[in-house]
């Protein structure tokens, strides 16, 4: 284990052993309201290249089931221009383990409610701003200095930087605040979450014990598949679909393929086994207005679900899947007043236009696949915001744990992406540890939820509890096989499969319920 001393100054040193010696600290101390060790945390020096705000103690709260907690707030300067904002939350009934938290969209996360799942289990639970204080996840105009000029140092914050330094800083802060280091760290984010824990993985191999990626955002095809799936529907406003129709096609998919798993939910399985064409629904004559499909809708819809590639065979949309429809109106379609073309306006196409172009007018209903794509692999700011990087055989090497995870009606970005990385990282890996793919699989899994949206929604059951498995795994070495899916609200309930098994009903007992489901 560590030292302090290997991370404090020697004035800092003395400063925290008087505060242990005053009040010490240990996972069975109860935080209380006075809280000198607490409140010691705020003074100058305790860590490099950073100003500690507030050092607060916040009270537990029955009600949510919160422990009482030290609350630090601190900015972090670990370059100049930079300034990353970050609150770590110590709780009294502390289990001796670190939990890192990610952000979404173009935003961090320092809420309390990012934190409160970690903070009910006893974890010391770190968070950031990613370097921007910004919460609301469409804004980026951290990324520019000027019209037309990135900021770099600002996007390299968002990119990488700021999760490393919050999680390098959370410890520092841990091991003064406790007396000791954590025990085990993990990172547990969804979407730009997912990408900073494929970050971690792949750039500050050393910093987690594990990690859960949900929906990671983790190159720019997942912007690029916007921008196509936007233009599918609104370059021709022929193709454009109303609500109902929407609605119309969706009812159509799942009568066609809801049985294909053998159990009618109103959930289709395995979308990629799917083949329904949308022609069925061409207007014949005579139908209701929304009634039906006209040619250029039907195309559109085509388009959807095919996605889009270049000749030479590189995806620059990747398929949306049947059976998640009810998704397309807010995503691709829009037509509100607040929503005019859809989210993947705002969170896709200004996003791209933004980091490869510090244009956000630019015109995007014109950008064909080839100019989108050889844009992304040109662009000096590409690597800033992406981790495709395959080899995790450094993270692997040192015994670290990875848990991806995807909605499979995910409309943004596609669990085959997640999956086509899968693949290219036990490719890569495996070559560079000299073992068998099939090894890595005690160290990777993949998890598929049928049903289930962007990091949550959907028809299919979306809350399941990825961060006790991930310490099952790390602690016990006890991988998981099948973990229980619910939905609040709803009596369904799915075992979550490891990839590539998929749950399947053993044909008797109540479709509803995990325990009559098998994985194979």
């Amino acid at each position: 284990m560590i030292g302090l001393g290997s991370f404090l100054r020697p004035a800092a040193i003395v400063a925290v052993l008087l505060l242990f010696i005053v009040a010490p600290r240990g996972a069975q101390n109860a935080a209380s309201a006075a809280d000198p060790a607490c409140a010691g945390l705020a003074a100058a020096g305790l860590l490099p290249n950073a100003v500690v705000s507030t050092a607060r103690m916040v009270a537990a709260d029955a009600a949510q089931g919160l422990p009482g907690y030290c609350e630090v707030s601190a900015m972090l300067h670990p370059v100049p221009g930079s300034n990353i904002g970050v609150v770590y939350r110590l709780p009294g009934n502390w289990n001796g383990k670190m939990l890192g938290i990610g952000g979404g969209g173009n935003a961090g996360n320092v809420t309390l409610a990012g934190a409160a799942q970690g903070l009910t289990k006893g974890f010391a639970v770190i968070e950031t701003d990613t370097g921007h204080p910004s919460a609301v996840s469409t804004d980026a105009s951290f990324m520019f200095t000027a019209p037309g000029k990135t900021n770099r140092v600002a996007l390299e914050d968002f990119g990488f930087r700021a999760i490393h330094e919050m999680t390098v800083a959370g410890k520092s802060v841990i091991g003064h605040y406790y007396s000791k280091l954590p025990a085990k760290s993990y990172f547990q984010g969804c979407s730009t979450g997912g990408r900073q824990g494929f970050t971690e993985v792949q750039r500050y191999p050393d910093d987690y014990d594990g990690v859960i990626s949900g929906a990671p955002v983790y190159d720019l095809r997942v912007q690029t598949s916007a921008l196509f799936r936007t233009q599918f529907f609104h370059k021709d406003p022929a193709s454009m679909l109303s609500p109902a129709q929407v609605t119309l096609v969706n009812n159509a998919a799942l009568a066609a393929c809801d049985l294909d798993d053998g159990v009618k939910d109103g959930i289709i399985g395995d979308p990629t086994t799917c083949k329904w064409d949308p022609v069925q629904l061409a207007c014949k004559g005579g139908e209701p207005a929304g009634g039906c499909l006209t040619e250029r809708q039907v195309q559109a819809v085509r388009r959807s679900y095919s996605g889009i590639s270049t000749p030479d065979g590189r995806v620059a949309a990747f398929p949306l899947p049947r059976g998640g429809e009810l998704q397309w109106t807010l995503r691709s379609i829009g037509g509100t007043p607040d929503n005019t073309l859809g989210t993947n306006f705002p969170l896709g196409i200004v996003y791209l236009l933004d980091v490869l172009y510090a244009d956000p007018n630019r015109a995007w209903d014109s950008i064909t696949p080839d100019q989108a794509l050889q844009a992304v692999a040109q662009s000096d700011n590409t690597p800033l915001v992406t981790a495709a990087n395959p080899d995790a055989s450094a993270f692997l090497k040192h015994g670290g744990k990875w848990i991806m995870w995807h909605g499979v009606y995910d409309p943004g970005p596609s669990p085959l992406s997640t999956l086509a990385y899968y693949h290219a990282m036990l490719a890569a890996s495996a070559k560079k540890l000299g073992v068998s793919e099939a090894s890595l699989n005690d160290d990777v899994r993949v998890f598929l939820a049928t049903g289930v949206y962007h990091c949550g929604g959907g028809p299919g059951p979306d809350k399941f509890d990825m961060l006790s498995a991930i310490d099952d795994w790390v602690v016990n070495n006890k991988p998981p096989v099948r973990i229980i899916a619910t939905k609040t609200g709803s009596s369904i309930s799915r075992p979550l499969c490891v990839y590539p098994a998929a749950a399947h009903y053993t044909g008797t007992g109540d479709i509803d319920r995990a325990e009559n489901y098998v994985c194979r």
